[in-house]
């Protein structure tokens, strides 16, 4: 293993610039539950009506930049005070109204500054694919914007309060941001659109224990108060996801596959043939980015679509009620943020068993004395590890299709639930405690000393995770987690040749190379191969925040890899391709890469968020 540089994850899970602030600032911009600022107050925009009417073959809009509040957590709740755009004559809303319109329509947008003390600058109102373009509203002033809707797609634009933020400033403003679609002639297929804003604000401790105040919402809602999405067996969804924010979001979908069938930037969107589309369970989203996505419900029950990174679905998210005073309206609730609640009604599943039902105990308990937690078949927790037991919770390898019964046993001293993460399984087992439910059962909050049985699902062979779903960032820094690899029919695991690599993290906030691990630890054993062996790799990435890579070096030669799956699901055809690296994998992402050496010599295989932060796994290959 080598120790370089290391740079904070948590830090790099948020990198990128931030507009600045030019009015309220610090604990000011607060509005304690019950109490009127007297402002307008903005809606939640659930993105179902356009902005503007059609006159003589032009779209004419108009947008106005307003001082509103916003209550993020619903009405009633607290909120904020921000800057928000209305549609000219209406209310404020967050997300931006939405810009909808056809391929070569005409559209006029009148922008009104009604802010007194900062000019306004608007992005992302011109034609697409095109070099991207401002216009700067000053205090009080109006513009017009006109152009030509270009290519369909998901698209959006947003405004920015002043001049440019100085390098450094941590304050958010995404709130100012909306959809711009573009449909090609004659319109879309059916679809919702779901805008990702982000506001955020530094305070000190005397305001939140964690010094920040935030508003991170999906169409203007934070969990639980998002909507209830509802959905039908069989029903095909068409989702438009816009990340209008300046952090990187891993979205995942509880219980089912989705297709991507595009992803934009904020200058184009690249929409992808029916070949090259590839089924995931979680699409990281770089700051700035669309996707379109597809997917068919196809058992009933409650299920969730959510960010991944723990930092952006905690309910540290959540507004105090006032200065000091914690959120009581909220106790017990355990997610908040970025996460939208699904509802499938009752219909007809696709679950298919075979063979007898698989049963496995599977023991939650604290590392013996030290700090930290883990999974294992054992209820000893002095219990050292064996070579197929490396990581925080050992590898479960189940056979397709055949059911399994996992009972997890609580040893631990606070309460806990399992998270079987890219099954397809029932809703009930999905493991999001008081959540998740289906057929009159639900997953529940295991409490200490405590059990509950899962009945899984195994419908498709590949590389996929277990892990806490409950105080997701003390439970997974902790070391709850684990991968869980299903095998096709008749297939053994062969771990001379198959190797998982699970990245996790052991610090909520880390900062040196110890708070991170690979297989729970720093330094893996030497692995040994043969020329021209083909060797599996199963990548898991589940630490609470942050993006890595994966590449393959001999001295300081970066050597090819072969791309096969993702998130359990094998690669199209043609995307299975022969890399240097493995593309940035964000949290709660799986992948599958082989390697077969044509040189004897001594290797290394390299896990981390950047080339020159890692850890690496020494090979050693001897000739046939």
């Amino acid at each position: 293993m080598a120790r370089m540089r290391f740079v904070p994850l948590s830090v790099l899970a948020l990198v990128g610039s931030v507009p600045a602030l030019a009015a309220q600032s610090g604990p000011d911009v607060l509005i304690p539950a019950g109490v009127d600022p007297g402002l307008p107050v903005a809606d939640a925009n659930d993105n179902r009506m356009a902005a503007g009417a059609l006159r003589d073959g032009t779209l004419e809009i108009g947008l106005s930049v307003v001082r509103a509040a916003w209550h993020p957590e619903g009405p009633g709740a607290p909120g904020l005070k921000v800057a928000a755009i209305a549609e000219t004559g209406r209310v404020p809303s967050v997300p931006a109204p939405l810009i909808r319109l056809e391929e070569g329509t005409r559209v006029r947008v009148t922008l009104h500054n009604e802010l007194t003390d900062t000019s306004v600058a608007f992005f992302g109102l011109y034609p697409r694919p095109g070099p991207r373009d401002s216009v700067i509203v000053a205090a009080g002033g109006t513009e017009v914007v006109e152009f030509v809707a270009g290519a369909p797609g998901t698209y959006f634009y947003r405004a920015r309060e002043g001049p440019p933020r100085e390098r450094g400033d941590p304050r958010e403003r995404e709130q100012l941001a909306g959809a711009l679609i573009v449909d090609p002639v004659g319109g879309s297929p059916p679809d919702r659109v779901f805008v990702l804003n982000v506001f955020s604000e530094p305070v000190d401790t005397s305001v939140t224990p964690w010094g920040g105040l935030e508003g991170v919402t999906i169409n203007g809602r934070e969990f639980p108060s998002t909507e209830r999405v509802q959905l039908q067996v069989g029903r095909t969804e068409r989702w438009r996801v816009v990340n209008a924010t300046i952090r990187e979001h891993p979205m995942h979908l509880h219980g089912f596959f989705y297709d991507v069938l595009s992803r934009g930037t904020r200058v184009a969107d690249t929409v992808y043939a029916e070949a090259d589309r590839r089924k995931v369970v979680t699409e990281s989203m770089q700051a700035f980015t669309t996707m379109t996505m597809e997917w068919t419900p196809t058992r009933p029950g409650t299920w969730l679509f959510h960010c991944h990174l723990s930092f952006h679905v905690t309910p540290r998210l959540r507004l105090p009620t006032a200065p000091g005073v914690p959120p009581a309206h909220h106790t017990g609730a355990h997610m908040s943020g970025l996460a939208l609640g699904l509802v499938v009604a009752p219909g007809p599943s696709d679950l298919v068993a075979e063979g007898d039902v698989l049963r496995v105990d599977l023991y939650a308990s604290k590392l013996g004395d030290r700090q930290g937690y883990r999974y294992a078949f054992t209820t000893d927790p002095d219990a050292v590890p064996g070579p197929d037991d490396e990581t925080p919770g050992p590898p479960l390898i189940f056979e397709q299709y055949r059911p399994v019964d996992v009972t997890v046993h609580n040893r631990l001293p606070v309460p806990t639930g399992v998270h079987w993460h890219g099954l397809e399984l029932v809703a009930w087992s999905d493991g999001v405690p008081g959540w998740s439910r289906s057929d009159g059962r639900v997953s529940p909050t295991i409490e200490p000393g405590g059990s509950f049985t899962y009945r899984l699902s195994t419908m498709r062979p590949g590389t996929f995770i277990y892990h806490s779903h409950l105080n997701d960032i003390d439970q997974l820094t902790g070391g709850l987690y684990g991968p869980l690899i299903v095998l096709p029919p008749d297939e053994k695991f062969d771990p001379t040749l198959d190797h998982v690599l699970t990245f996790g993290w052991r610090s909520e906030n880390p900062s040196k190379l110890e708070d991170v691990e690979l297989n729970g630890r720093n330094e893996l054993r030497v692995g040994r191969a043969v020329v021209g062996q083909t060797h599996r790799f199963r990548l898991v990435n589940i630490g609470p925040a942050g993006q890595i890579y994966a590449w393959l070096r001999r001295d300081d030669e970066t050597l090819p890899i072969t791309l096969l799956a993702k998130d359990g699901a094998d690669l199209p055809p043609q995307q299975q391709v022969t890399v240097e690296r493995l593309p940035l994998l964000g949290v709660g992402e799986t992948a599958d890469f082989t390697w077969t050496p044509t040189e004897s010599g001594t290797y290394q295989v390299w896990i981390g968020p950047a080339l020159e932060i890692g850890i690496g796994q020494t090979w050693e290959v001897v000739p046939r």
